[in-house]
């Protein structure tokens, strides 16, 4: 009797499973900045049960890392707009926003900074020095323009956060985080 109820209970079990949840990643910057989704682009919980909270943190494999390569020394505001998952409209699972940013020109999640809110201002610094185009050093800094022009480096950009499962139904749950990239003035 007792192994039958156990394996009862291990087929309903992934009926009250809630199937993958996950927030693609949309980046929205102006051609002078180059910014590049460096992992998968995809911020996903995987499978998850109902009545639940569930985190990824800024030190998870899974946070999803973000480029931003610019003008050293300039000021870049990085604004994150994030909606909660859906199913449908009765169906939805709040999503909480982590996100941090590492500007010191290497990717370094113990160097990042986190957000205020959804929107952070930062240099795009780079501790490793710069270079020009004719130069033959390795690092995170690169030159554009002709005979010497701006230097850049690069800064980082981590998201994260939680969702909070509550008694929806099961499916496949997505939303889409914007970030938004641009020199401030």
């Amino acid at each position: 009797m007792k192994k039958t109820l156990i394996g009862f209970l291990f087929f309903i079990l992934p009926f009250s499973a809630i199937n993958a949840q996950m927030l693609a990643i949309n980046v929205e910057a102006p051609p002078e900045l180059t910014v590049t989704v460096t992992t998968d682009g995809v911020l996903d919980y995987g499978t998850v049960l109902q009545n639940n909270s569930y985190d990824i943190f800024l030190g998870d494999p899974k946070t999803e890392i973000i480029s931003i390569e610019g003008q050293k020394n300039k000021s870049v505001e990085v604004t994150i707009a994030a909606q909660d998952l859906m199913l449908d409209a009765s169906n939805t699972i709040s999503y909480t926003l982590g996100a941090s940013y590492a500007n010191q020109g290497e990717e370094n999640k113990n160097q990042a900074e986190p957000f205020n809110g959804n929107t952070a201002t930062f240099e795009v610094n780079g501790s490793q020095g710069s270079r020009n185009e004719n130069s033959n050093n390795q690092g995170n800094s690169n030159a554009t323009g002709s005979g010497g022009g701006q230097s850049t480096e690069t800064a980082y950009v981590y998201i994260y956060g939680n969702i909070d499962v509550g008694n929806v139904r099961a499916g496949t749950y997505t939303s889409q985080i914007t970030i938004s990239v641009s020199y401030t003035n």
